[in-house]
């Protein structure tokens, strides 16, 4: 399924925050949603899940508005992953996991579909050895992937990620982010907000620069990630390179750093 964001522009307590954003997402594609802090990435990623009023604009998802979608219709195409891990309540890792199928389940009665989604979801991120925990006792890395398997267990045809790796280990970074490009490669439309420009520059198949709230860059990642786009919005100095045919990319110093 492919998202198309149409004139969006978004106000939030007189402040514009989204200016004019006009992209298309195609399935089957990791893209990255990049740009300093404040750029408006998050925000762009609530519209695109019909979290976020708009002001101007329309999202839609195969051509069809995101408004005339029934809400339980859209909560099986489209699966938003939050960058907030809290749970409220003490509840255990695979009950966590299983909330992800409730839009599939039209009674108390989980069917055997549902858990082997759950079960795949479980082994997927690697948290099967936190099965029986409460998921309040983990740590936020831990937290982190239960929440994305909750993700994953719903199945749906989209996946909307804010910043799924920040509070990851480097090992499970990386799994995340080969996770996610797995998940793409598979025909889904995986859009991920992302601060580590290194592992944007290996996983990533397609970028978004924003900044200030405008759509400053859009392409192929060795397109958008530059080193003139670095310096020009994140005032950075970048080293990149090539490891086993695959490009990187690692900010180095800033203008401040560099003038000492």
């Amino acid at each position: 399924m492919s998202i198309q964001a149409s004139n969006i522009h978004v106000t939030l307590s007189g402040q514009l925050i989204l200016n004019d954003i006009n992209a298309e997402f195609p399935p089957g594609q990791l893209i990255g949603l990049i740009g300093p802090n404040g750029a408006g990435k998050s925000t762009l990623l609530r519209v695109l899940a019909g979290l976020q009023m708009i002001q101007k604009g329309h999202v839609s998802i195969n051509g069809e508005r995101l408004q005339e979608l029934q809400r339980i219709d859209l909560a099986k195409k489209m699966t938003y992953l939050a960058q907030s891990t809290e749970c409220h309540w003490p509840m255990s890792v695979e009950r966590v996991v299983m909330l992800g199928r409730h839009p599939h389940v039209n009674s108390q009665q989980i069917g055997d579909v549902d858990m082997e989604a759950v079960k795949q979801a479980i082994k997927d991120v690697d948290i099967e050895h936190l099965i029986g925990r409460s998921v309040n006792e983990l740590s936020g890395g831990e937290r982190a992937r239960v929440m994305l398997a909750r993700a994953l267990a719903t199945g749906s045809d989209i996946l909307l990620a804010d910043e799924p790796i920040v509070s990851l280990d480097p090992r499970h970074q990386i799994e995340v982010m080969a996770l996610l490009r797995n998940q793409a490669n598979r025909g889904k439309t995986v859009i991920v907000v992302l601060h580590e420009l290194h592992l944007a520059m290996r996983y990533c198949q397609h970028l978004m620069l924003l900044d200030n709230g405008r759509k400053v860059a859009e392409g192929l990642t060795e397109d958008v990630l530059t080193e003139s786009n670095l310096k020009r919005i994140y005032g950075v100095n970048a080293l990149f390179g090539n490891h086993q045919g695959v490009p990187w990319v690692l900010p180095w110093s800033n203008e401040k750093e560099e003038s000492i």
